[in-house]
């Protein structure tokens, strides 16, 4: 489709331009074989600076009719690019995934991992770590964290390899307690979100590196070749504008060969620059999710702390009112006890003057003597 369109474009521009400069040759009196016209070469050439976006403006269209037909069609034409350039940037960083992985297996190191989340096993899993029905999960549930690798396993897409001590270092660098860390499952949630998103930003940073050098090699392809015309910080110079889509003008191919050559520069050349976009978007937008992940995670468990430290301190108040109220009990036990003894004490001294027919000089009352005048 993209190349009827190009094609389709092109002849017509073809046609419309000739036409107009063989019209203005006759109205000037002018020799129409004289007249240097559009050839199909460069006209492919137009529509593919107007498609690409770079637009030299070495050649543009003369008439009326030409800037009409480009005005119109410039539109689907860029839009058809995009989409080419964006199949082709996935082709090239499916090539730049696998070098990577080569290349990090050959030196023994740690591919890492692409993890990505089933919402219907995540609520399937929640569901039967929390002993609820499917779509009622209990977000305050607690799961101890050792407990976790089974959960991990049921949630596929990579979860599998993910080691417990991963997520036991994320609890810690979010400032949770040891291992044996009882976490809820709104907790838990943020927690995968994070990991998800540490391992996606060292997957894509690979993928960065690798689409980053493919882009190098096609610069530095267009550099060599065009060094032969230009000197070598114009051939750069040229090179950078072009493949980053500037197109200041200065510049450009001349000749068939260095067109030829420009068509299959340009498209493998944008598409690895387009790739490497792609990638650093990509980073960007997942450490934006695992920012965002960490501030809730740990505004999740530092709300917890904070509730377990009120109940604490309510605990201990509790406490201390009880033992100041039992204190206060056994007080006023042992002031009854010893005013009942004091009473007792008072009682017997009466009963035993009343016996004796003598009034009581002395009055014992528990331990304490006191004289009555007679």
């Amino acid at each position: 489709m993209v190349i009827v369109l190009i094609t389709s474009v092109s002849l017509a521009l073809k046609h419309v331009e000739n036409e107009f400069l063989k019209k203005e040759a006759l109205e000037s009196g002018e020799d129409v074989s004289s007249v240097k016209l559009l050839s199909t070469m460069d006209a492919f050439y137009v529509v593919a600076t107007v498609m690409t976006t770079i637009g030299y403006g070495n050649l543009s269209p003369v008439s009326y009719r030409g800037k009409l037909l480009i005005a119109i069609f410039s539109v689907p034409l860029i839009g058809r690019f995009g989409m080419l350039l964006g199949s082709l940037a996935n082709m090239l960083l499916d090539i730049a995934r696998v070098l990577t992985h080569v290349f990090i297996r050959c030196f023994g190191l740690r591919v890492p991992l692409r993890l990505s989340i089933d919402q219907s096993k995540l609520l399937k899993a929640l569901a039967a770590q929390t002993t609820r029905e499917y779509g009622a999960i209990d977000l305050n549930y607690k799961i101890h964290v050792d407990e976790l690798q089974p959960f991990l396993k049921c949630l596929g897409g990579g979860w599998e390899k993910v080691a417990v001590s991963n997520l036991e270092r994320h609890l810690e660098h979010s400032n949770a307690c040891t291992k044996t860390t009882k976490i809820q499952v709104s907790e838990l949630i943020e927690l995968l979100s994070l990991i998800r998103a540490n391992h996606n930003i060292a997957y894509e940073k690979t993928t960065f590196y690798s689409a980053g050098v493919l882009c190098f090699i096609w610069f530095f392809m267009g550099f060599i070749y065009y060094s032969a015309d230009w000197t070598d910080v114009n051939s750069f110079y040229f090179s950078v504008i072009t493949l980053t889509t500037v197109g200041f003008g200065d510049f450009y191919p001349e000749g068939f060969s260095d067109i030829m050559f420009w068509y299959f520069w340009v498209l493998l050349g944008c598409g690895s620059f387009a790739a490497m976009l792609s990638t650093y978007s990509t980073i960007t937008h997942a450490q934006e999710v695992q920012a965002h992940a960490l501030a809730k995670l740990r505004r999740a468990i530092g709300h917890r702390a904070s509730l377990k430290e009120k109940l604490m301190e309510s605990e201990m108040m509790i406490r201390t009112i009880t033992e100041g109220e039992k204190s206060i009990k056994e007080l006023k036990t042992a002031s009854s006890i010893v005013k009942a003894r004091e009473e007792n004490a008072n009682g017997r001294d009466e009963d035993d003057a009343s016996r004796s027919g003598t009034p009581a000089l002395f009055n014992t009352s528990d331990s304490q003597l006191s004289f009555q005048d007679s």
